[in-house]
Parts: C-alpha cells; sequence; structure tokens
C-alpha cells in the first residue's frame, strides 16, 4: 500500500485471534469498535483471513498487545471483546464486518453521519459507501483544513481501487475512479494530523456537474 506518512498506529493487533465460542457470547460490536479495527487493524488481516491465524494462548497474547500498542483499550475490556469478535468475522468469512449503516440520500455524507465513523484522536475514518455498479466515478471531500491524507477504496474482497495520498485545495479533494467488478466498496481515510471530513459524495461522473 502507498503511504504518503505512517500513520500514528499501525498493526495493534496483529496477533488478535478469538476462538468461535468466545465468538458466541459476544454481542454485536458498536459502529466505533469496527471503525477502529478496520482503519487501525485490518490492514494486517485482509490478506490473512480463511483460518490462516491461530494461536494457543490467543486472549492473553493479543490482550497485551492490544494494550500495548493501543492504550485507550487498556481499561475497556469490552473494547477489547469486540475487537476480538470483528477479527474473527474476518478471519472466518474474509469481509468486513457489517456495519448497519446506508448510504445517505445520493450518497452524500454530511458531518452527523460522518463524525459516527471516525476514530476519535486519530481522525481516522472508515466509511461504507454500499453497493457500486461497474461505472466511473467521482469522489468529492470536503475537510475542514488543508491537511495531507492516504485515501483507499476497497472492495468488500480487499482489492485496492485508490491507495493514494492528496493535498485538498482550500479543504477540497477530488478524485476519480472507475469500478469494473460491482460489489460493496469502502472509503478509508488516513490524516496527516486529526481533521475532520465534513461532507463525502460519491457519484457517477456524468451526474456530477458540481
Amino acid at each position: 500500500m502507498k503511504w504518503c506518512f505512517k500513520p500514528s498506529v499501525l498493526g495493534i493487533i496483529s496477533l488478535l485471534f478469538l476462538s468461535s465460542s468466545v465468538h458466541s457470547e459476544q454481542k454485536d460490536p458498536f459502529t466505533d469498535s469496527v471503525v477502529i479495527f478496520n482503519t487501525i487493524c485490518a490492514k494486517c488481516h485482509e490478506a490473512q483471513c480463511s483460518g490462516r491465524m491461530s494461536f494457543d494462548d490467543a486472549y492473553e497474547t493479543s490482550k497485551n498487545h492490544v494494550i500495548r500498542h493501543y492504550g485507550e483499550a487498556s481499561d475497556k475490556q469490552w473494547l477489547q471483546q469486540e475487537l476480538f469478535t470483528i477479527l474473527n468475522y474476518m478471519k472466518e468469512k474474509c469481509a468486513f464486518y457489517p456495519m448497519e449503516s446506508a448510504p445517505p440520500p445520493k450518497r452524500i455524507w454530511g458531518p452527523d453521519i460522518l463524525n459516527t465513523m471516525a476514530t476519535l484522536l486519530e481522525r481516522n475514518y472508515f466509511i461504507p459507501l454500499g453497493p457500486l455498479s461497474p461505472e466511473n466515478y467521482r469522489i468529492d471531500l470536503e475537510l475542514k483544513k488543508d491537511i495531507k491524507v492516504t485515501i483507499h477504496l476497497v472492495s468488500e474482497d480487499f482489492s485496492m481501487v485508490i491507495d493514494d495520498c492528496f493535498t485538498p485545495s482550500n479543504g477540497e479533494i477530488r478524485i476519480p475512479f472507475s469500478i469494473s467488478e460491482p460489489g460493496n466498496y469502502y472509503f478509508r481515510m488516513y490524516p496527516q494530523e486529526p481533521v475532520q471530513i465534513t461532507r463525502l459524495k460519491v457519484s457517477p461522473v456524468e451526474l456530477n456537474n458540481e
């Protein structure tokens, strides 16, 4: 993957594995846990699904690893458990954990929705864009200030459509892209320093006249 800078926290759960017995006892993770996992942890595991990871001492080893690399989870057992649940899902299903968030009308995300899909401190974003058909599209992104960002557009089978660095002009970034395979797609962003997305729009090129 291409990085214009190194994100502040990488691969914090490189040893995580949750047994199916523990997974069955957990409730569905909250959206914030899914966002944390898919921005901070998933990159280490997107190529390691289908049972390629197993550990005899999974819980203690992975819990200590989480706390060492992600201090915010040190006193939050619920967060540790939810991250375990999400990883187990990815490992078994080879898919991102489902998020209960349908695309808004005209695929225009405002700050109220966007704020629920960002990590609190780093302002890393993970946003389900929903199903996209083969076509030419454009991402219109508005940020609160001109901060260099790394942006990924990734399919549900972990194929990268966009993996590049961008610097906004007057808070705006426009990114054309093409979809060749239909499916669900996800937007992921890592800012060089914390910055809020105030608007995200995804639209077919021919319909975007703004």
